[in-house]
């Protein structure tokens, strides 16, 4: 790295930094005020309350990071440009016959590494919080009981429950309905597991069926209703193996749950049939679409400030700042969309992408250099 390199490189990372504490600490309050009524209105004290607020923040903050990196890539690159241009050091560097695509690319490379930051935490740190994400603010402590209906455990199998409780990892009034896996009935009703009440056992990674349960035989056609009535028809159960545990449980109360997997965890997903193709082909599509989307953001900001008659500062910052907020609300109303619309499950996530992606060519093009 030559000296110019190592001097605008260390001026991104410090504002890369400053951006991330200041714009992350400003959604944080934001957030609080919009929402301090969630926190307080189970009239706890004052003290229990202030622990469940920093507990919810704490464990929330890799969710608002991967949320706003590509914000704050992109404002830091601003600003490092920004300052060159208000001390007249980009008068100096074009003088030395250095042209400004040569001044943005070891910022647009710092900009590139920090995108390893946001693969990182949503592959390893989102899906080993994935749970205390799921909370919501007015149940910080797991305290709610859940209503659970015909949750997919599997490709054959749906679990519902009247009360499932997360802290005690017990639900009552456990049913499952199995269904058959043969070409010529699938789908269609085999058998029902029912027991008055459950509880995860973690020594053998099963849910116990208290006092104990009972699977009855579907017997279409029979008199007397679609269920076997015979007492030898239905098998006592003790125990009722399933790949949901009560983490997992609690964490598809979630609507956005899938976001908090990674990669390996969709791929399971995939493999035991719990969720459709199309949601399983969303939730990847939005791993690989951030990054590209975050260094689009970064080169229409960017381009703003590359220029070699420049008009002051505020004016560049503001048209800058109006680029990128279209740009970023595109691609948050894409990611919203996705799973509303009968389209491809790619085409939210990547339309953004095929929209600005020319945009930012055409942008950095049209700098005189």
């Amino acid at each position: 790295m030559k000296t110019l390199d190592r001097y605008l490189v260390g001026s991104f990372l410090i504002n890369y930094l400053l951006s991330l504490g200041v714009l992350i600490s400003l959604y944080v309050v934001l957030d609080l005020f919009v929402n301090l009524d969630r926190f307080t209105e189970k009239g706890h004290e004052v003290t229990r309350v202030l622990a469940n607020m920093a507990d919810y923040y704490f464990f929330n903050l890799p969710l608002y990071f991967s949320q706003l990196s590509g914000v704050i890539s992109a404002f830091a690159a601003c600003a490092t440009i920004a300052r060159l241009q208000r001390q007249n050091e980009i008068t100096a560097i074009l003088s030395s016959g250095t042209s400004l695509y040569r001044v943005a690319t070891p910022v647009i490379a710092a900009a590139l590494m920090t995108n390893v930051l946001l693969v990182i935490n949503y592959e390893t740190i989102l899906p080993g919080i994935a749970p205390k994400l799921a909370r919501t603010r007015n149940d910080v402590e797991g305290e709610r009981v859940y209503s659970v209906w015909f949750v997919r455990d599997g490709e054959s199998r749906l679990i519902s429950a009247e009360q499932f409780s997360p802290k005690l990892q017990a639900i009552r009034n456990f049913i499952v309905l199995e269904l058959s896996t043969e070409p010529a009935s699938h789908g269609q009703l085999e058998a029902v597991v029912r027991a008055d009440r459950a509880r995860w056992d973690p020594d053998i990674a099963q849910w116990r069926l208290i006092p104990h349960g009972v699977r009855i035989p579907a017997v279409s056609g029979q008199e007397g209703g679609l269920f076997g009535q015979d007492i030898m028809e239905r098998e006592r159960l003790e125990v009722y193996p399933s790949a949901l545990t009560p983490e997992e449980l609690r964490l598809r109360q979630n609507a956005q749950w899938l976001g908090f997997l990674s990669t390996r965890q969709l791929n399971l997903l995939a493999q035991r049939g719990d969720v459709s193709p199309d949601r399983i082909a969303q939730g990847k599509n939005t791993r690989f679409t951030p990054p590209i989307g975050n260094m689009i953001l970064l080169v229409i900001g960017l381009s703003y400030f590359l220029q070699r008659y420049t008009d002051s500062v505020l004016t560049q910052g503001a048209k800058a700042l109006g680029a990128c907020s279209i740009t970023f609300m595109v691609t948050m109303a894409g990611q919203q969309m996705m799973g509303m619309l009968d389209v491809n499950p790619a085409l939210p996530a990547w339309l953004p992408i095929f929209i600005f992606g020319p945009i930012a060519v055409l942008l950095m093009d049209w700098i005189e250099t």
